[in-house]
């Protein structure tokens, strides 16, 4: 029975002995530790980003103002001529008098129906006015940003560092890898 049992103990520690060869030859065995932080550095990049601002002004145009009724045709000044020449007519005293002042009263009636539809302004039509106008321009902020972070760190008495994304704190998660000393 002790043979047995010295057997088996003799086994084990050779399958185990065989193992841990195994587990060396595969890459050296690591497991996890925490060191504690000694210094942290942010690392900063700088960011541009472009605003849109809009700028208004007041300035001054011409406008046409729309003109009052207007009739292109002489109809107006054909009635003038035609009033004027009657009440010519009838003022006139004799036959030759009477043609003389319906052609006069005619010519008179027809240049007041003239200047009627005249434009009283020499102006007329045009004025002037402020309107605003808006442009957009674009201004450019500039701003750091933090993107990540140098820690320097102590592990058994060494230091190391390294480069995380976050803050790590005062501690840090670490690998430990151990190689025999040969």
């Amino acid at each position: 029975m002790k043979k047995l049992i010295l057997t088996a103990l003799l086994s084990v520690g050779v399958i185990a002995t065989q193992a841990e060869a195994r587990s060396w030859d595969k890459g050296h065995p690591k497991h996890k530790d925490y060191a504690r932080v000694v210094h942290v550095e942010p690392i900063y990049h700088r960011i541009e980003r472009t605003i849109p601002r809009e700028t208004c002004w007041n300035e001054r145009v011409q406008v046409q103002r729309p003109h009052r009724y207007r009739n292109d045709s002489y109809t107006d000044e054909i009635l003038g001529g035609i009033i004027g020449g009657a009440i010519g007519n009838a003022v006139g005293h004799n036959k030759s008098n009477k043609k003389v002042q319906a052609a006069i009263g005619a010519a008179l009636g027809a240049s007041i129906a003239h200047d009627m539809n005249r434009p009283r302004h020499r102006d007329y039509g045009v004025s002037y006015r402020d309107e605003q106008r808006c442009a957009v321009e674009h201004d450019v902020e500039y701003h750091e940003e933090v993107s990540g972070y140098n820690v320097t760190y102590r592990y058994h008495g060494r230091e190391y560092q390294t480069r995380t994304r976050r803050h790590p704190g005062k501690r840090i998660r670490v690998q430990v890898d151990v190689r025999p000393v040969h």
